[in-house]
This record gives structure tokens, sequence and C-alpha cells, in this order.
């Protein structure tokens, strides 16, 4: 990938028409739900300094922990004031127009909407041992009064390791077999149409070594409406096996 232009731009936009247009039909056949898995999604530099600036659970900012014994555990900030500044930056550079255009373009959905509130967004941190099992997510912001479209992760995870696991698995619409799964490799993004039947999560408990994280920025989008064949009560997050 070539360096960045002059300016602050983090992704070369050029090139991710162009996947838009080649790769808009292979994410709505997506199997077992529309999706994209794209490499390299930031310049190098950018991928660097974002890394390099995610720190570790502490004191110094607000964390968020989630947990519930054998479904999740896992760090997070989603309060924008106490994200680093590369990562703030990268939240506004993808809640613009050009970034938009380009979900639109690959997704087909249309009128998305960035959160700006980060609800279940923002840095996701997760440690040996952490598991997130197999879910589909809350489908409705009472904040933004829209429907939750878009599930967006930008992994940055150098020198991953195969034998680690915590690969993302996408499992079909009762919940019951994984189709496909991506592990969580520097600078990738995966992206997916999300419903209340898009399961997925990284159920096997993390094998990287003591003091090494599964890093990842999540970024959810929205839209005021939604095909009538998606509509569903709105509900919070549904887990496989607390629910099925």
């Amino acid at each position: 990938m070539t360096s960045p232009p002059a300016g602050t731009l983090l992704v070369d936009y050029a090139r991710l028409d162009q996947l838009a247009h080649e790769r808009s039909s292979e994410y709505a056949e997506g199997v077992p739900f529309p999706h994209a898995c794209i490499d390299d999604l930031l310049y190098p530099e950018a991928a660097r300094a974002i890394t390099e600036s995610i720190p570790v659970p502490g004191n110094d900012r607000k964390w968020d922990f989630y947990y519930a014994q054998g479904f999740e555990e896992k760090w997070a900030i989603s309060d924008y004031l106490s994200l680093p500044v590369p990562v703030r930056e990268l939240v506004n550079e993808f809640s613009a127009g050009p970034f938009i255009r380009f979900l639109e373009k690959l997704t087909g959905i249309q009128h998305l909407l960035p959160d700006p509130h980060l609800h279940g967004g923002g840095v996701h941190l997760v440690k040996r041992g952490g598991v997130l099992q197999v879910h589909s997510d809350f489908n409705w912001s009472e904040q933004l009064r829209a429907h939750r479209r878009v599930n967006l992760f930008i992994y940055l995870n150098p020198g991953w390791q195969d034998s680690w696991g915590g690969a993302l698995e996408l499992w079909d619409a009762n919940g019951q077999n994984r189709v496909a799964s991506y592990l969580p490799l520097y600078n990738r993004l995966v992206v997916f149409s999300a419903r209340s039947d898009t399961f997925h999560g990284h159920p096997a408990p993390l094998q990287c070594p003591e003091g090494v994280w599964r890093k990842s920025i999540a970024l959810y989008y929205y839209s005021t409406e939604r095909p009538v064949e998606e509509k569903r009560e709105p509900h919070n997050t549904i887990y496989k096996g607390l629910h099925f």
C-alpha cells in the first residue's frame, strides 16, 4: 500500500471505492449473512500510530468491563473523551461522508448513520482466557431512534498467531453451526450486516500469551428504516445458550 497523501486521511479512498465496486456483489452473497473482510485497511503509518496508542486497562481512562461467566469477558472504552487521540481521529473520519459512502456502496444499505455515542463500540480488549460467546446484537438504538444495520471491526494485533484463536466466527441464523471465521489479524477490517439473526463471536478461550491482548475497534452504523422482513421488536444482545 502506498503512503498517505498530505493531510490526515487514514485510508486510501480511491482504493476503498474500487473495492466497494468490485466486492459489493460478493458482500451481498456472503454466507451465513452479508459480510466482507478487507486487509490492509489503514495506511501503515496510521495503523501503527493507532495500535501504539491503545492502552491496557487502568485507572487513567474511563474503562467499561463486561463480564458474564462463560459468555463474555471484555474491557472497552466507549467514552469519546477517554479514547486516545489517534483512535478519536479514526472515529471522526469513519463517521464522515467519504467513509460512510464507501460502506453504503459496499453493503448496499443506504442512509447510514454513525453513532456519536459509541454505544457498545470504541476500543475492545480481551486477554488470555477471555471469550465472547456466539450472539446477535441489540437491534435498536433508543438514543438515535434508529435500527442497527452494520457492524464494523478493525483488528490491530501485530504478530497474532493462529494457535492463539480469537477468530471472529460467523454462525448460521439458528446459532447452531459456524460457517465462516476470520482471525483478528493486524490492520484487518471485517464488516457485516446487523440483523437479529446475524450470530457471531469468538467463543473459544483465547490462548495468547499473558500480557498480549486481542485489540479491536468497533463501530456500528444505523438507519431510520429497515426492510420489513428484517424488523423485530427491539431487543438486547441475544446469546446462544442463554436464549436458545
